[in-house]
Formats: C-alpha cells, sequence, structure tokens
C-alpha cells in the first residue's frame, strides 16, 4: 500500500513565487555542515481563477543518484496533487502543477544539485556552487549528492531533540526501500571514503577523521538496519588495507550482528598490528564493561586515554569504568579532567528560511486513523503547556547537550550508587572548589604580607598551597554540574515523598500528562529508570505522547536485552534473578507494550508525513525474531487494525522492507 496522498503533503505557501529558490542560492555559502534537507518546490496554477502559486516542501530518503529517479519523485508529485481537487486552507482547489524543481545539497562539494520538470515538457538538471554559479556536472558529483542525502536522512532519524522546533512541512521517506539503493549507497560510502572528514562529525568528537565521521556514522546505521553485515565488512576489509584506522568497525560489525567470537578475533588480530589505537582499544573496554569484566576493562581504557588524551569519549568510559569498580574518587577526578567540547552541535535538519505560520499548509492524513493517536487536540497540548509546574518545566539539566549531558549523566550514576551525602563527602576530599580556593588565596596572600614570612603567616604548620596541592581545582563546568544535579534531586526527593504519601493515603496523586512526562525525564537523568517508565506510563494513561513512547519504548527495549543476559547467564552484578516462569512472562508482557508502543508511533509519525524510523525497524525487527511475523501480524489485526482504519497496511510497509533486506522469511 502506497501513503502517499494529498494528506500526506504538507507544503509552504510562499509570499512570492520562487522566494525559496532564491533563498536557498543566497545561503549556499553559508553552509558548513551537511546542509539543508532536499526541497521540493512547485508552481501550481488554478486553471478556473486563472491564479498561479508557489509552494515548497522539504523531503529526506528519496533516490538522488540521477535526475531520472528525482523526475520521477516530481512526476508522482504532481499526480497526486493534480488528481482531485485539493483541500487548500479550508477550500477544495482544483491546482494543476505546472514546474517542479528538487534541490538536494551535496555536502562533499558544497554544490546544490537541482532538477527542474515543466508539465508537461522536458527535464532539465543544474549545480550550483557556493556564489550560485552553474558547474559543469560530472558523475562524480551525482555520487557525492546521492550520499549526502542519505546521510542526512539517516543521521537526523529519530532526532529526539528537535521534537518541538523541528521543520513540521517535510517528508521523511525510507531511503532503501529496495536492494538497488542500499547497494548503490553502501558502494557510494566506499568510494567517497576518503572524502568523509568533509561531513563533520558527532558533537562528541573534537575532530572528524577517516574512521569517525557523519559518512561513517550513517554506513554503520545503513548496514544494521538493512541487516547488509557481510556486504558491510567486505567494504570495511578492502578499506582496511589502505587506511588501517578503520580496523575497528570491522569488530564493531562482528558485535553488532551477534557474533562475538569473530569480534574478539578481529580485535586481537589488529590490535596487535595497532596496540596505540584508541578506537580500538575503546572498543576493547566497551566489550569488557558490557561482560562485567571491569577488571580488564580498566587498564585497557586507561591506555585509550593515554593514546588520545585531547578526545573526550576515552575520558568518557574511564570514568564509566572506575564507577563500576567502586573507585569514585578517582572517578571524580577523571571526569574533572575530561576534555568537554563546547564549539559544537548535534546536527539537526534546519529550515533555509523561516515561514509565517499563517503560510504552513498542514493536511491531516485520514487514511491511516487510530482515535486515541490521531484525535490528539493541539490546543489541549498548548494549555498544558500553560498550566504545567514551572519547577519542572524549567529545570536546567534538561536543556544539556553533547558532552555536557554525558558527563552529567556519569555524574548522575556516581550518586545513584553513592548517595548525595557521600558525594559531597568525596567531592570535598579530592577538589578544591573555585570560590574556596579564591577565598583561601586571598587570605594566605594577606596574611603572608602582614608577616612577612611563611613559617609566620602558617605558625610553623603547613602552608594553603601545600595543603591545597593535595587537591586539584574543580572545572567551573564541573562544579555548574553539581548545582544542576542538586535541583534535579531536590524535584525527585519531593516527587517520590509526595507519591508515597498519597499512594499510603489511598488518595488520587493527579499530573497533567506533561508533569508525568517531565518528571519521568528526571527520573531518568538520575539513572532511576525503573521509577521513569512508571512516570511515562503515567502520563500515557492522559493521553498519548510521542516523547514519553519513545522513552519508554527505549526502556523496554534495554529490558528485553537484560532479560537475555539473565537467560544466558550473563547478568550484571546489580540485575536481580528472575524464575524461568517470571522470565517467559515478562517477556509476554514486554512483547505486547512494545508491539503497543510501535504501533501508535507509526501512525504518529505517519500522521506527521513521516515513514522512516530506525527505532521503529530495530523493535519491529526484535519483535519478529522473538515471536515470528505471523504472531505480530495476529496481534496487530486482533488489537488494532479494521477494515477502513489503514493501521495494518501502514504496519505491513515496514514488515515488507524487513522482508526485503532479509530479516525474516514469509512463512515464518
Amino acid at each position: 500500500m502506497s501513503f502517499v496522498t494529498q494528506g500526506s503533503i504538507p507544503e509552504v505557501l510562499e509570499t512570492n513565487a520562487n522566494d525559496s529558490l532564491t533563498e536557498r542560492t543566497q545561503c549556499l555559502s553559508d553552509i558548513q555542515d551537511l546542509g539543508p534537507p532536499d526541497m521540493v518546490h512547485l508552481i501550481k496554477h488554478n486553471p478556473s481563477t486563472k491564479t498561479e502559486i508557489g509552494t515548497y516542501l522539504y523531503y529526506t530518503g528519496s533516490d538522488v543518484s540521477n535526475s531520472a529517479c528525482v523526475a520521477a519523485l516530481l512526476h508522482s508529485i504532481a499526480d497526486i496533487i493534480g488528481e482531485t481537487p485539493q483541500v487548500w486552507f479550508g477550500k477544495h482547489k482544483p491546482w494543476k502543477v505546472q514546474e517542479a524543481t528538487y534541490c538536494a545539497y551535496n555536502a562533499f562539494s558544497k554544490l546544490d544539485t537541482r532538477v527542474n520538470v515543466h508539465f508537461p515538457g522536458g527535464v532539465s538538471s543544474s549545480m550550483l556552487d557556493a556564489e550560485g554559479n552553474p558547474v559543469i556536472e560530472k558523475d562524480r558529483y551525482w555520487l557525492e549528492t546521492a550520499v549526502s542525502s542519505v546521510v542526512r536522512a539517516l543521521i537526523s532519524a529519530d532526532d529526539d531533540e528537535a521534537d518541538f522546533s523541528s521543520i513540521v512541512e517535510i517528508r521523511k521517506i525510507n531511503p532503501f526501500p529496495n536492494e538497488e539503493t542500499i547497494t548503490i549507497f553502501l558502494k557510494g560510502c566506499e568510494d567517497l571514503f576518503f572524502e568523509g572528514p568533509k561531513l563533520g562529525c558527532a558533537p562528541t568528537i573534537q575532530l572528524p577523521t577517516l574512521a569517525s565521521n557523519y559518512l561513517v556514522d550513517a554506513f554503520m546505521i545503513a548496514v544494521s538496519i538493512t541487516g547488509k553485515y557481510q556486504e558491510g565488512l567486505e567494504i570495511l576489509t578492502r578499506l582496511a588495507h589502505k587506511e588501517p584506522s578503520v580496523s575497528y568497525l570491522i569488530a564493531k560489525l562482528h558485535f553488532m550482528s551477534s557474533h562475538e567470537v569473530d569480534g574478539i578475533a578481529a580485535l586481537y588480530e589488529t590490535s596487535r598490528e595497532r596496540p596505540l589505537d584508541s578506537n580500538l582499544l575503546m572498543t576493547q573496554a566497551e566489550f569488557c564493561y558490557e561482560k562485567g569484566r571491569f577488571d580488564l576493562a580498566l587498564p585497557v581504557a586507561i591506555r585509550a586515554v593515554n593514546s588520545s588524551p585531547s578526545a573526550f569519549l576515552p575520558w568518557a568510559l574511564l570514568v564509566k569504568v572506575y564507577i563500576a569498580t567502586g573507585n569514585y574518587e578517582q572517578a571524580l577526578l577523571t571526569l574533572n579532567s575530561c576534555p568537554i567540547v563546547t564549539h559544537k552541535d548535534k546536527y539537526h535538519l534546519r529550515r533555509v528560511t523561516i515561514p509565517p505560520t499563517s503560510n504552513l499548509h498542514l493536511p491531516l492524513p485520514v487514511d491511516v486513523t487510530l482515535p486515541e493517536v490521531s484525535s490528539l487536540n493541539s490546543q489541549d497540548v498548548a494549555n498544558e503547556h500553560k498550566e504545567v509546574d514551572q519547577t519542572l518545566l524549567n529545570l536546567p539539566a534538561g536543556n544539556l547537550k553533547s558532552t555536557f549531558a554525558i558527563a552529567y549523566g556519569l555524574l548522575t550514576e556516581i550518586v545513584r550508587k553513592t548517595g548525595w551525602e557521600a558525594l559531597l563527602k568525596f567531592r570535598a576530599k579530592v577538589f578544591v572548589m573555585e570560590e574556596e580556593y579564591r577565598k583561601e588565596k586571598s587570605e594566605s596572600s594577606t596574611t603572608l604580607a602582614t608577616n612577612g614570612n611563611v613559617e609566620a603567616a602558617n605558625g610553623g604548620s603547613e602552608t594553603p598551597k601545600e595543603d591545597y596541592r593535595k587537591k586539584r581545582l574543580c572545572e567551573r563546568w564541573l562544579d555548574n554540574l553539581f548545582m544542576l544535579l542538586y535541583e534535579d534531586l531536590r524535584v525527585y526527593t519531593m516527587y517520590r515523598a509526595e507519591l508515597v504519601h498519597f499512594t499510603a493515603q489511598q488518595m488520587e496523586f493527579k499530573k497533567s500528562t506533561l508533569e508525568w512526562e517531565l518528571l519521568g525525564l528526571v527520573s531518568s537523568r538520575l539513572c532511576h529508570q525503573k521509577e521513569a517508565a512508571e512516570a511515562y506510563n503515567l502520563a500515557l494513561s492522559g493521553r498519548f505522547s510521542v516523547r514519553s513512547s519513545k522513552k519508554l519504548l527505549g526502556y523496554y527495549q534495554g529490558e528485553k536485552k537484560r532479560i537475555k543476559r539473565i537467560e544466558s547467564g550473563q547478568k550484571k552484578k546489580d540485575e536481580g534473578s528472575m524464575t524461568s516462569e517470571e522470565i517467559a512472562k515478562y517477556k509476554q508482557t514486554l512483547q505486547k507494550k512494545i508491539l503497543d508502543l510501535v504501533v501508535k508511533l507509526s501512525i504518529w509519525n505517519h500522521r506527521w508525513y513521516s515513514e522512516f524510523s530506525p527505532m521503529l525497524l530495530d523493535a519491529l525487527a526484535s519483535m519478529i525474531d522473538d515471536a515470528g511475523v505471523l504472531k505480530v501480524e495476529s496481534e496487530i489485526r486482533a488489537n488494532y487494525a479494521t477494515e477502513t482504519n489503514g493501521v495494518f497496511e501502514l504496519i505491513s510497509d515496514s514488515l515488507e522492507f524487513l522482508k526485503t533486506h532479509h530479516f525474516y522469511r514469509p512463512d515464518e
């Protein structure tokens, strides 16, 4: 079933036709990252009134490997809009598309590739440089454009941070609908591998390298969601002969495909050749950490830090290992030494121009509906935001990004294990706080000036300088994290105390969906995942919430992994035991809850013109692996699908994708 209807195409009405194309051309010289999403521009004509307008929308996931593929997409959009009168700002308008232009940014060569189609008429293409001047088209440029477009689609998929500030006038489609598209992308990644650093890298990395950049990240995501592990390994093996730094990715792919023995063998072989490769050392340390062998992880993590002392991630991993071994003083000292990356932000899809709200045409798709999700009233949500407890809404820890968020997570892990009072004692033992240092330094200078010598100033005892030499000055950013942690703990403690009180009194503890969601986020930040899940469930008992649903799905997926560790006898020390009957019952409960969230999130995504979510595909593949596709299909038919609501057909598209890429056989 194809889900592209008039209700699935959002548009922005231009004040003057072609404004968006002009704005896009003018901003090309300012682009420093992966660039804006692909854009479709339309010139629409109303035959009855002889009026002409310009509209545009954004796209991700389209096949832009050549002009023919792009032209086919533009033709399909024109046909859908023109097949029946379009509901346009509340009125039916018989629009016909006269001209369509597709723009896709080439982040490798800093070019904007454009394909123009006239109806009726021919197809033309052009490529503009940063100054807006046309350049000669080359096959290489088309390859770069296609790979750039897919990288943007993969890196920006399931972007939680963009939930409330993202582009809404955008269609997100699956970039790998068939075997050919994934083959083209993987081959393109290999051909463009040595150009990868041009695309930039994640905000946790100081500078992009050949082995760590957005091209490599997208390659790993693509292999994971399509299951092309063998093809990925073959490509990486060929690349490793030219650039040995990618060798750690071979081990990672083995681990991702659950071939741990092969992964360990790959680590062993490459570590002998590159004993100081920090990525290899981190991969080893992470593997030992996940297996609970902290004694083995510690020396390897230390070597990773020594190998790349200016990189944040090795330091963060070393902090994790110290926390796991109970060495909290060393964990704090190591955390204080982390080289925080302050100048980078995560890549988000951004508009070329910000349109007035009144110009947004955001139709409601009616081909797939589920009352609980489809009937969500935006005004009710807005009212919740107005009436929410401001203490919850304004907690500053919720705004932490990148390395600061990771560092805060490590600090909360320490306080979860030690408690707040013990954490303060550890802090006082290893750190001198900045204000304290300045005060002591000022007093010491004054006393020295008065008495004339060190001995007189200190009565023959140790000088403040010598005393403080045993401690380290707490970095200002870490001192700030302690203050944010105190605020989170204060709110969380009050919330839990209130909950216990109301439960004891058998009274209803009333909160709005948004407030429960914010309490869940606080609990999650403080590493109380079970309590966070309780809050998210309470949030969803009021109404549907996309953020609570995503957080719960992540929690349940983590619980499935925990159960598998218990079943295999590899559970961590802090994970409790369960009987075989308890495990079987809990797995069945998890299966139902995950399916419920996958169905509802899929419907929500479809409502907002998105047909692609690696997170949901992974969850669906996991369910099929556990229960089989027939069981999953029957559950959907029985609990969600009717003959007219389109739910089963929507999920069937994802099932078809998994079948195409051999995640299951049709007869399973």
